[in-house]
């Protein structure tokens, strides 16, 4: 299969992990900004009053684009490594009003960087989705799509995150079953918000299989 295919959680308020990578930066700097900032500086975002689930559902099917968290101000993936880590660590404290280390900012960075790397056509997975709206994590469903537009950045001003997106095409949901895939097989190594399914994997041609069988000929 020329087309790589990627497992992508979408962000329903579940725990994200704690992913660490090497911080790539000193960044004293960012952090006397960081306690420089007063209390007026600090604009938590109340996801309780965004709406953001539905924000979310209404982008991925109506609008074919599909968004992933860890995307507030000024957080384009397209920036240098070191500046994205540090508007992080800086927007983190004053959106989500935490203190965030250089370490766990460049894990967020290793994980969500994976979006640079979907091309056009390539395949995505959604796990426990479907297009019920009032159903958080579908149980009983998965969703399949293709890469229509590569990543871009969107902030949305009234949502204040979830700016990382991507747009999808030939939209189609499955059932978990024996015949098409397992809940079992979203596990790990697919736990984080985005994962590539290598060629080496275990399950790789358990997937590989399923796209050419189920998803191509539906």
């Amino acid at each position: 299969m020329k087309n790589n295919i990627f497992i992508f959680r979408i962000a329903k308020g579940n725990d994200s992990g704690s992913p660490k990578g090497n911080c790539p930066l000193d960044y004293r700097k960012v952090q006397k900004s960081i306690d420089d900032l007063t209390i007026d500086d600090i604009q938590e975002i109340n996801y309780d009053t965004t709406n953001y689930l539905e924000f979310l559902h209404n982008e991925l099917w109506n609008h074919n684009t599909l968004r992933q968290g860890w995307g507030i101000k000024d957080l384009d993936l397209k920036q240098d490594v070191s500046s994205w880590v540090q508007n992080y660590m800086l927007n983190g404290k004053i959106f989500w009003n935490t203190e965030i280390q250089c370490h766990t900012a460049k894990g967020r960075w290793n994980v969500i960087s994976r979006m640079l790397k979907m091309k056009k056509d390539d395949y995505i997975i959604i796990p426990k989705t479907s297009n019920n709206i009032h159903t958080l994590n579908d149980y009983n469903s998965f969703v399949v799509c293709q890469i229509s537009q590569s990543y871009y950045f969107d902030y949305v001003k009234n949502i204040k995150d979830f700016g990382h997106c991507i747009k999808v095409k030939n939209l189609q949901i499955f059932n978990y079953d024996k015949n098409t895939l397992l809940r079992y097989d979203f596990s790990a190594p697919y736990l984080w918000a985005i994962t590539k399914v290598e060629n080496h994997h275990s399950r790789y041609l358990k997937f590989k299989n399923f796209i050419e069988l189920n998803y191509l000929k539906k």
